[in-house]
């Protein structure tokens, strides 16, 4: 069997190729819904933590932060102004 990549982990080596192994054996339609559903958690909580620092903002407000942060000024400001927003999330 091949060696697994290098990488800082705590996991033991026989758990990750058990891992490994059932990530080769996963279909390619399983493999990218865990994608989907991880970078969903990271949004979730990306959100959460800007609900946290915005108390008061709406939820339309939290969703234009959110892609302002993820997309950067540059993109967000070409998206966003294209649908009528300003560019700015309003939300000090």
């Amino acid at each position: 069997m091949a060696e697994p990549h290098k990488i800082q982990t705590d996991t033991p080596r026989e758990v990750l190729e058990i891992q490994y192994d059932l990530y080769r054996k996963m279909s390619p339609t399983k493999k990218i819904e865990l994608v989907f559903d991880a970078y969903r958690t990271g949004q979730l909580l990306a959100m959460a933590g800007i609900r946290m620092r915005h108390p008061n903002a709406s939820e339309k407000e939290v969703k234009q932060i959110w892609a302002k942060e993820h997309l950067g000024e540059e993109l967000y400001c070409k998206v966003y102004r294209n649908k009528g927003y300003d560019g700015d999330p309003g939300v000090k």
